[in-house]
């Protein structure tokens, strides 16, 4: 017998001489390890980092962690774990794998192997491949780890049903084996109609009929017409007598006596309480985190806290985070602030579109400021593992702002997936810094602990005796009483989880599954749509749950009475049903028209475990955009490079325009690093588009290239890509050829090259999209500025005005700020500095949402200019530009710098208005801009000599037949009769 086991079906274990060992805490840890075993080959370091870690978990470092724990765990006197500078690999040296060995026996044995190894093998499945591993972030990793549990689920499969064909003459032993067979791959036809005749053969006529109604319904979840097999199993069984009858259990487990107290908890509960107590008595606040395994009794001792917070007129807050949520912004704050009061989450989280991340945190801490000078605030979050960024690094930051009031946060997390959440460890390694949290680890109770609980829960059973099989794990102690009490088999939860699920009717387990698939937020009229039944029926099956112990009804409907059970229950669900299942509920909720962060992270959960990259790759390109309308950037940029994951494995037309989409949600969330590389991706795209019969998606193309060109300064080469995007829609759909010329003809009024064309297509435009109802902010923003060039400064504004609303309206934040960039330019050409200041105000908050571009900068410039303008206060200005040069967006730049040099003139500082306005002239001409030449002219021509004079006005003579801005040629025309300057302050 082999000295070290690895089983990785189901959870996984490492058995050292038949005894399980402490694996390490990290699941990307234990996922490496199974990678290394099973490819039995050398990988590349920079291999398994890109695999398993991301750049800002500094993937070297955690991939060293990873094996120096690896070692611990797997080598003896045999090294197994072997490693040098580049590679690393795994060596067997004898020991055993199960899913090798399992895979060896279906694929060599099957014919020569006794029904007793047979047995034996079906008996070692003890789950599905890696259960709780699968790392969906990592795709390469996900994807192998889907393709061996698709290999597993299948040797398992040919296992059981070679047993369920030798014993045919034995149908009482076949029965559990056709059962195993069904559950592993609940769409075979043959699978299901053997087990009905089994059922049929030991008397279960009703149970039959049970899985006959739910073969039936599952293939219609599939769209496959049944075949004969299903229905002559069912007529085979019809009028059969019963050796036996034994009809399903279907009684209710009953609740548990009530026990008061904690058991075996006490210190832990004292020392809590104790924390608690020194928050109220110094008025300092105080984080404690409480960290073991599932079950372990977290939960329960938090709850220990909320008497005595009651007692002490404290305010509760309380929320969960959930693992498929941690792309939705503030979602454990949003959550707790809303069990408390709706009306006070509404105002700190008032839109959270509206607001900037630092505005929302000042505001949150603004609130527990507020509540915390009336009473104490007690705020308890469960499963801080799955916590999201925003509510991790506001909770660091309402504590850091308010060193003294009474605020205390106790947190529990799985010391297992806790060190994988890389933005939840910087929070804590903050609040470590700060001096503010404290850390406890839970282990096991005392096995005289569990023998009182025990006893608490199940006066009459032998404690002792059930005490091992428990692991100083309070859950599973107290649920081994209730089995015990209520007469249950099973040793080990999991297995009396799936015996109560066993209980149930064919249609109700089904029906349990699918909650699972949900979990946490189960809804019974979702339930419903789902599963195609009635919401009767629904709710009849949750109740089930219920008195099976499975299930509990909370303020916020039915909820598994512990994660844990909702995972071995969704355990036990095949690698191809899940798939199935998830699929179905990412397609209803992709069909939700008005989408929240909740149902976009629910939706992005869901495609990923579907399996179907088409889908996975749709729901990633709503999930981005959707953050990019609450301006949570850093999660659209997850999600889109999620997202082109998937998109690598579609065919080559849907590739390029999913491809393209999610390049435009990068392209918003951040800027690119390599513009040039970048634009001529984008460009080689574009024609793959039109190869594939995708003009708008052609036109996507073009036009982010034209983009990128015209920010960097490439000029030429932008009206290039902006022309190619017009001419790609001009054979679509009447939508495409409104938006592909209204952009196109936007483009060439940011780039003021062929206004005319211009105006042109945007009048065709417009009338086309009057006649065809369509919208788009495309229109009113270029035909505004076009009137801007020309002069007509009251036109401009309400067409920005128009534009604004329609990006706003359609969460479009990139060119909501361009509108409003150009309305604090048209109060500055008024020279309405007072209106220019207050729009400026409101550029800057917008900025500071947005992606780090040049737009936060260049609105910190523009507000700067203002404060100069009306107070004569450079005092920010200097600060602000410079911000604005190391942004490099150089048109932006030459416009602040313009303009800051008008001023200079005005207050009689020639020598600052001639350093500026140089330094415009050399951007303007690099960008060849007629009309910031000219400024820049204008204001050297003033500003000089008379000997250096005459050169900037041949030069402003020279631009006469440019296309220069109507207000910059009446400024060169009042050189002529200069206005009177004022004296240096």
């Amino acid at each position: 017998m082999a000295s070290l086991k690895l089983n990785f079906l189901g959870d996984l274990e490492v058995v050292r001489d038949g005894q399980p060992l402490p694996l390490p805490p990290s699941k990307k840890t234990r996922a490496l390890l199974a990678y290394l075993a099973l490819n039995g080959r050398d990988f590349r370091r920079e291999h398994l980092c890109e695999l398993l870690w991301e750049l800002p978990d500094d993937p070297k470092g955690s991939l060293r962690w990873s094996l120096s724990k690896l070692r611990r765990l797997v080598d003896d006197d045999a090294r197994r774990i072997v490693a040098d500078r580049s590679h690393v690999r795994f060596e067997p040296h004898g020991a055993s794998i199960d899913v090798a060995e399992l895979r060896h026996l279906a694929d060599t044995a099957l014919a020569s192997s006794t029904i007793e190894a047979l047995e034996a093998a079906a008996k070692r499945y003890r789950g599905n491949f890696l259960e709780g591993l699968d790392l969906p972030n990592f795709h390469d990793f996900h994807a192998w780890c889907a393709a061996e549990r698709e290999l597993a689920a299948r040797a398992q499969a040919a296992v059981l049903s070679t047993l369920v064909d030798r014993l045919g003459p034995e149908p009482a032993r076949a029965l559990p084996h056709a059962r195993a067979l069904v559950t592993i791959d609940p769409y075979d036809e043959w699978a299901r109609a053997t087990l009905i005749r089994l059922l049929s053969a030991v008397g279960h006529a009703d149970e039959a009929e049970q899985h006959f109604q739910l073969g039936m319904r599952l293939l219609n979840e599939i769209g496959a017409p049944p075949s004969a097999a299903l229905i002559d199993a069912r007529r085979a069984s019809d009028g059969k007598s019963s050796l036996v009858t034994a009809p399903k259990a279907t009684a209710a487990v009953a609740p548990l006596p009530r026990v008061d107290g904690l058991i075996g908890r006490d210190a832990e509960a004292a020392d809590l309480c104790a924390d608690f107590a020194r928050v109220l008595a110094r008025g300092q606040p105080q984080v404690t985190l409480l960290f073991g395994r599932p079950g372990i009794g977290k939960s329960t001792l938090l709850s220990a806290l909320e008497e005595p917070a009651h007692a002490a007129g404290a305010i509760v807050l309380r929320a969960s985070a959930v693992e498929s949520e941690t792309i939705r912004p503030f979602a454990v704050w949003i959550d707790a602030l809303r069990r408390f009061d709706a009306k006070t989450a509404t105002d700190v989280f008032r839109s959270e579109s509206e607001d900037t991340r630092d505005r929302l945190f000042a505001r949150l801490s603004k609130l527990l400021a507020l509540q915390a000078e009336q009473r104490p605030v007690l705020i308890l979050v469960d499963d801080l593992q799955w916590c999201d960024e925003s509510s991790a690094a506001a909770m660091h930051y309402a504590l850091r702002m308010n060193p003294q009031l009474p605020v205390f946060i106790a947190l529990t997390a799985r010391d297992d997936e806790l060190r994988d959440n890389s933005a939840v460890q910087q929070a804590l390694r903050g609040l470590r810094h700060d001096g503010l949290l404290k850390e406890v680890a839970l282990g096991p109770l005392s096995n005289e602990s569990v023998e009182r609980l025990i006893t608490a829960y199940a006066p009459n059973a032998d404690a002792r005796a059930l005490t091992g099989a428990c692991g100083g794990n309070p859950l599973i102690a107290i649920e081994l009483a209730r089995a015990i009490t209520f007469g249950e088999r099973g040793s080990s939860l999991d297995e009396l989880v799936l015996e109560r699920v066993s209980r149930c009717d064919a249609g109700t387990a089904d029906l349990i599954r699918w909650a699972a698939v949900l979990s946490p937020r189960i809804d019974a009229a979702f339930l419903a749509r789902v599963t195609e039944l009635d919401v009767a029926r629904i709710e009849h099956a949750l109740d089930i749950a219920e008195r099976q112990a499975l299930m509990q009804l909370t303020e916020e409907g039915f909820r598994f009475s512990h994660t844990l059970i909702a995972r071995y229950i969704y355990g036990d669900i095949s690698p191809v049903r899940r798939r199935v299942m998830h699929r179905r509920v990412a397609e209803l909720l992709e069909r939700e028209t008005a989408l929240d962060l909740q149902t976009a992270a629910d939706l992005a959960h869901h495609a990923q475990q579907s399996g179907e990259p088409d889908l996975a790759a749709r729901a990633m390109i709503c999930a981005g955009r959707l953050c990019l309308r609450f301006f949570a950037n850093d999660d659209a940029q997850s999600l889109a490079h999620q997202g082109l994951a998937f998109a690598a494995r579609l065919d080559d037309a849907a590739r390029v325009r999913v491809t393209l989409e999610l390049k435009d949600i990068l392209m918003l969330a951040a800027p690119v690093p390599d513009w040039q590389s970048e634009a001529s991706t984008l460009v080689e795209l574009a024609e793959q588009a039109l190869d594939h019969g995708a003009p708008s998606h052609a036109r996507l193309g073009y036009h982010m290239a034209s983009y990128l060109r015209w920010a960097h300064g490439d000029w030429a080469r932008a009206r290039e890509a902006t022309l190619q995007a017009a001419r790609a829609t001009r054979a679509g759909a009447d939508e495409d050829q409104v938006v592909g010329m209204a952009e196109a003809a936007k483009c060439l009024a940011m780039l003021e090259r062929d206004l005319s064309v211009a105006d042109a297509m945007l009048l065709e435009a417009r009338s086309l999209a009057s006649r065809k109802h369509v919208a788009t902010a495309a229109i009113p923003a270029g035909l505004g500025m076009l009137r801007f060039h020309e002069g007509a400064l009251d036109e401009a504004e309400a067409l920005f005005d128009e534009a604004r609303l329609l990006c706003k309206s359609a969460g479009d934040r990139l060119n909501e700020f361009q509108a409003n960039e150009y309305l604090v330019m048209i109060d500055v050409e008024r020279e309405n500095y007072d209106a220019a200041k207050r729009r400026a105000r409101a550029l800057v908050e917008l900025g500071a949402k947005l992606r780090d571009g040049s737009e936060a900068p260049f609105a910190e410039a523009v507000a700067a200019m203002c404060e100069y303008a009306v107070d004569d206060d450079p005092a920010a200005l200097d600060d602000a530009i410079d911000a604005l040069r190391t942004a490099d967006a150089k048109h932006r730049l030459a416009y602040v710098l313009t303009r800051t040099a008008l001023l200079d003139l005005a207050r009689g500082r020639p020598s600052d208005a001639m350093a500026r306005a140089g330094e415009a002239l050399g951007y303007a001409e690099i960008l060849e801009r007629p009309t910031e030449q000219l400024l820049a002219h204008v204001v050297l021509a003033q500003a000089s000599r008379a000997s250096e004079r005459k050169r900037h006005l041949d030069a402003i003579a020279v631009l006469d037949d440019q296309p220069v801005a109507v207000w910059a040629r009446a400024r060169a025309a009042a050189l002529a009769t200069p206005a009177p300057q004022r004296s240096r302050k």
